[in-house]
C-alpha cells in the first residue's frame, strides 16, 4: 500500500497502515524532572516520536536540580519541533509556585504582604538550595546583584527585582507556563501531576481542582474507571513502596501508575512506556523494555533471585 509521507510516495503493509489510521503507537510519560538536565537528554534518546507516537510530560521541570530553565527551553524547543499533539507538557506544583511568586510581585509598587508566607517560602528555600532555580533565569551579572543586595535587602525587595529580570529574560517562556494544561485525557488513561477526585467518578474532569490535579495526597490506590498515570510523590516514599531505595515505577495492580523516581535526591529519572497496540506498560532503561508489574510482584521476584 502506498502513502505519502513528507511529500514522498512511501510503501507499507496493511497492518502498519490501520494502526496508522486507528491512531496507535507509543505513549511516553516522564515527571518530577527537577532540573536535572543531563538525566533528561540521557532518557530522551529512549524516545521515538516517529509515526503516531507521542510524549507526555506530567511536571515538575523546575527547583532542586540546578539546570531549571535549561530543562523548560528542552521541553518547550521539543513541543515547538513536534507541535503540542505529540508533545504534551502538563503543569506541576512547582511550576504553580513559581508563577505564583511571578504574579505577586510583578508589580514594582506591590507591598508584597498578600500571602507573604506561602510566596516567599518558595524564595526563601530556593536560596537554601543556593538560588539553583532563580540563577538559571537570570544572567551571572544580574544574581551577582541579587547576591549583593541579599545582605542588607528583604525578600520582599529580592523578590522584586528578580521577577523584573525574570520577565525581561523569558517573557515567552513565561506565558507557555501559565499555558499549561493541568491533565491529558487519552483514550485509556489520565495523565496529571499528582491526581485527580476519584470520588466523582467520570465527573472527575469537572469536580477537580486545580489543588488537587497539582498537589492530591496522600497518593490514590486502587480501581478507577481509567488508569492513571501520575507523579508528584517518590514511588519510594512511605506513601507507596516505602522503601528509600526504590526508584522504579510503581504499579498499584489496579489503576495507578507513579513515574517520580526522585532524580534530584539521588534516584532516577523514570521514562515509562505505554505500546497501544498491545496494551502494555514498560519502563524504559538502557534501551530495554522492562515490563511493569504490580510492585509486591517485584518484591517477591527480587527475593526469588537472591
Amino acid at each position: 500500500m502506498l502513502i505519502v509521507e513528507n511529500d514522498e510516495l512511501k510503501s507499507i503493509s496493511r497492518e502498519e497502515y490501520l494502526k496508522m489510521k486507528n491512531n496507535l503507537g507509543k505513549i511516553y510519560a516522564m515527571s518530577d524532572i527537577h532540573g536535572c538536565i543531563k538525566e533528561l537528554d540521557k532518557k530522551m534518546e529512549l524516545v521515538d516520536l516517529s509515526g503516531n507516537n507521542r510524549i507526555v510530560f506530567l511536571g515538575d521541570y523546575i527547583d532542586y536540580g540546578d539546570s531549571s530553565c535549561q530543562v523548560l527551553q528542552y521541553i518547550w524547543q521539543l513541543q515547538k519541533r513536534y507541535g503540542d499533539k505529540k508533545v504534551v507538557v502538563l503543569k506541576g506544583n512547582h511550576e504553580q509556585m513559581f508563577l505564583e511568586w511571578i504574579d505577586d510581585y510583578r508589580n514594582p509598587f506591590s507591598d508584597g504582604t498578600e500571602d507573604f508566607m506561602i510566596f516567599n517560602d518558595w524564595l526563601r528555600i530556593d536560596f537554601e538550595y543556593g538560588a539553583k532555580t532563580i540563577s538559571t533565569f537570570v544572567s551571572e551579572q544580574q544574581m551577582n546583584f541579587l547576591n549583593q543586595i541579599s545582605r542588607t535587602c528583604s525578600l520582599e525587595t529580592i523578590s522584586k527585582e528578580a521577577v523584573q529580570m525574570i520577565l525581561s529574560n523569558h517573557k515567552e517562556p513565561i506565558r507557555w507556563i501559565q499555558n499549561m494544561p493541568t491533565y491529558f485525557d487519552a483514550d485509556n488513561q489520565i495523565f496529571v501531576h499528582a491526581g485527580v477526585d476519584e470520588e466523582a467518578g467520570e465527573n472527575w474532569m469537572w469536580e477537580t481542582s486545580d489543588d488537587m490535579f497539582l498537589g492530591k495526597f496522600p497518593a490514590s490506590r486502587g480501581k478507577f474507571y481509567k488508569t492513571i498515570v501520575a507523579g508528584h510523590v517518590g514511588t519510594g516514599t512511605r506513601d507507596l513502596a516505602n522503601d528509600q531505595s526504590y526508584h522504579d515505577v510503581f504499579f498499584d495492580g489496579e489503576s495507578h501508575y507513579y513515574i517520580d523516581g526522585s532524580v534530584y535526591k539521588g534516584g532516577k529519572l523514570l521514562l515509562l512506556g505505554y505500546d497501544e497496540n498491545v496494551g502494555k506498560y514498560y519502563q524504559l532503561e538502557s534501551n530495554r523494555r522492562i515490563p511493569v508489574r504490580k510492585y509486591e510482584e517485584y518484591v517477591s521476584y527480587d527475593f526469588a533471585n537472591t
